[in-house]
Parts: structure tokens; sequence; C-alpha cells
């Protein structure tokens, strides 16, 4: 699981980054932050996708978070967090 949270100054590249983030498969949790299930190696390629578009003064934060760290997190407010859980799933 990942966060990506982001502080962009410009509409055009902040755009960018949320389709990237999006076509990884996370979900937008705050204006600029998104949140979800992704490996090393995608959070690197995503990383990279960011990297080409952002400018000077931009910053991008990619924050691993284990099961056990973020089973630990305190929230206030709404969250939806069935959006979060890794499902098991049977194949036959």
């Amino acid at each position: 699981m990942y966060w990506v949270i982001y502080d962009v100054s410009d509409n055009k590249v902040r755009t960018k980054l949320i389709k990237f983030c999006k076509n990884y498969g996370l979900s937008r949790v705050q204006k600029s932050a998104f949140l979800g299930l992704l490996s090393k190696n995608k959070a690197e390629m995503l990383r990279e996708e960011a990297r080409k578009v952002i400018q000077e003064g931009d910053c991008v934060f990619f924050i691993p978070a284990c099961k056990s760290c973020f089973k630990d997190k305190m929230i206030i407010g709404t969250f939806d967090e069935d959006k979060f859980e890794e499902k098991d799933f049977k194949v036959y």
C-alpha cells in the first residue's frame, strides 16, 4: 500500500499526476493525496512518470504503508476503508 501526496502549483501538471494515480488504481482520499495497493515495482513506475512532468518547486511523496501500520491509523471524519483492503479471491 502506498500514499502518494503532492504539492504541485501548475494545474496541467497536477491534472497529469491525478490521471497517473488513477491509472495505477489509487483512490483519492484528499485533494492532494491518493492511497492504494501498489507493488514496489508499480510505485517505482508511477514515480518515474511523475518525475517526467513535475517542475522545479514541486514535490511528490511516495510513502509505503505496511498492513499493520495501516491498521493502526486514526481517522477523524468519514473514510471508505473497504476500498483499501486486500481481497482474497479463490480461483477455480
